[in-house]
């Protein structure tokens, strides 16, 4: 099907996020104006991050990921009876003629092409995912996780129970999502690959990264750092063989690629528009690109970090609709401004919340900015509360002037509203006094009377006052002493050699007796101190210092952060 017309005010390219936001915002704005949206595949507006939910079983329908609040599929007669614009599905843009202002639409049915012209043009083209560095046979059973398509295929398998084992080639946030779909209800044994030493390795840290591999371990996925994928081969006894970098084969049923997406902005570098070093469209604060009569917005475009103004691609949903609505605005004539990105984001992998913004110390440090940061473990409601459950959290602020810089949350507890408040003081360039500074709602179901980004904040000031704050990946000291001061009950129910990861020796004097068994404790050793969670250890901290121990330090998060 083709248009009547063979011009419209306002054409947009792509029908997933922020083409269809666009849209619609712009046909409030402007209801007599001429808008008309082309989009390659047959589905439109559809939640690409609701894929691992509906692979694992957790969502009946793909349809859902396509309905509105009130059940009503989102199509093309939705969008043009509801909203008010017209849109044209199966229809590829293939050219750009910025002189004479047209596209040249190709109808993927009828094979035919033509031009169709445009007043103002919103590029929402997408992102396409990244080919794996090492050989892949063409197979269906080796598949991205970008596409409803993806996720229908593995399901179909699943429900069938035609997949023993699966594979998933990356860490990071939608491969850790695919092991929860594939290891959880359905069973099948499950295996991550990462090349990095950890998983997660551009959101996360050494210390909180690992928090989330225990768990993915716990449930039964078996999680391989470091570990590169040579080649990947048909296999002898299974359908696939994974060649590995230590030399290892491992067979495997079926394989996700999750490698990550490039920005699909091939159609955007063949009409002359200016492209960044990450290979997403160039644009300006108004998401303006090269060619001013030219928009674009959602995961083809560059963006800058707020932090730093350095340029970066960050393909992310709730971005991507922020994107439609600033373009809409600036369209209708009302100049409104995208200020950046912090990358706030937000993930659950099986019984843990994860969520990051700003930067981690990892790439702060990779900025060239000097930091310092913290890490604690939290209750996020009072422990009397029946659903109070634990956070374990890192802040990254800039030194000397302690603006801060980032937050990383891991736990079975609320970490939304922590990553939602630390991103509004991200935005205003605020440092640690700032934090310690905000008021919170209080009530016990909801918080505790004291927030997590206070305690960590008074950390912070602690560290900066002389108090030496540990994390699990630095404590390892030589011939220190591990003094855990907890109570003698909780130190023989957890795993009493955890301490042994922190220094060769353990000694369990609880906080109450320290006082009067300070004659146990070594004085030419340095002395970690560990509790449940922080508080404890820090208390623990300042009666030593008091006493005239010279090399005290704490454990961060405590033995919460290593269990």
């Amino acid at each position: 099907m083709r248009p009547d017309k063979t011009y419209s005010d306002f054409v947009i390219v792509g029908g997933v996020a922020a083409g269809p936001k666009t849209a619609a915002v712009l046909a409030r704005r402007l209801p007599n104006a001429s808008i008309t949206l082309f989009q390659k595949g047959e589905r439109l507006s559809y939640a690409t991050c609701g894929l691992p939910y509906f692979a694992s079983g957790d969502i009946d329908s793909i349809d859902s990921l396509m309905r509105t609040s009130y059940g009503v599929l989102r199509d093309r007669h939705f969008f043009r009876d509801t909203k008010g614009f017209s849109v044209f599905t199966g229809a590829e843009i293939i050219r750009i003629d910025r002189k004479k202002k047209t596209v040249t639409v190709k109808d993927i049915e009828a094979g035919e092409a033509y031009n169709h012209g445009y007043g103002k043009l919103v590029l929402a083209t997408g992102a396409r995912p990244n080919h794996p560095p090492f050989p892949v046979p063409d197979s269906p059973l080796v598949r991205h996780f970008t596409t409803p398509d993806d996720a229908l295929q593995f399901r179909s398998l699943a429900e069938k129970g035609k997949i023993g084992k699966a594979s998933i080639v990356g860490g990071g946030f939608i491969g850790c999502e695919v092991a929860e779909a594939s290891g959880g209800i359905w069973g099948i044994e499950t295996t991550l690959f990462e090349k990095e030493d950890n998983i997660l390795p551009y959101i996360f840290d050494p210390e909180i990264a690992a928090i989330v591999e225990r768990e993915l371990s716990r449930k039964g996925v078996v999680v391989k750092t470091a570990t590169e994928m040579i080649k990947v081969t048909p296999g002898v006894d299974s359908p696939l063989e994974l060649h590995l970098s230590d030399g290892a084969t491992v067979p495997t049923d079926y394989l996700f690629l999750c490698l990550g997406v490039r920005p699909e902005s091939g159609l955007a570098k063949e009409a002359g528009l200016e492209i960044g070093n990450s290979g997403g469209i160039k644009i300006n604060r108004y998401l303006q690109t090269s060619d001013p009569d030219i928009y674009a917005g959602g995961d083809c475009i560059e963006s800058a970090h707020r932090l730093t103004g350095a340029p970066i691609f960050l393909p992310m949903g709730s971005l991507a609709n922020r994107h439609g609505w600033v373009i809409a605005e600036n369209l209708a004539g009302h100049p409104t401004e995208f200020e950046g990105v912090l990358g706030a984001f937000l993930v659950k992998v099986f019984d843990l919340n994860l969520g990051a913004v700003g930067l981690s110390e990892t790439s702060a440090l990779k900025s060239g900015l000097e930091v310092d940061s913290v890490i604690g473990s939290f209750s996020d409601k009072p422990d009397f509360y029946p659903e109070s459950k634990t956070v374990t959290a890192k802040m990254v602020l800039e030194k000397p002037g302690g603006r801060l810089l980032g937050l990383q949350v891991v736990g079975a507890g609320d970490i939304c509203r922590r990553i939602d408040v630390f991103s509004s003081f991200l935005s205003t360039g605020a440092v640690v006094d700032d934090l310690l500074s905000f008021e919170h709602g209080y009530a016990p179901p909801y918080s505790e009377s004291l927030d997590p980004l206070h305690h960590l904040a008074s950390l912070a000031l602690a560290q900066k006052r002389g108090m030496k704050i540990l994390s699990p990946f630095d404590g390892s000291c030589g011939n220190s002493l591990c003094l855990d001061v907890r109570e003698e009950s909780e130190f023989m129910m957890d795993n009493v050699e955890r301490g042994v990861d922190l220094a060769p020796e353990v000694l369990n004097i609880p906080l109450g007796s320290l006082r009067a068994r300070l004659d146990e404790l070594p004085r030419d050793r340095k002395i970690i101190v560990v509790c449940k969670r922080g508080p404890r250890s820090y208390q623990a901290a300042l009666i030593l210092t008091a006493a005239g121990f010279k090399d005290v330090a704490i454990l961060g998060g405590g033995v919460q952060g290593l269990l």
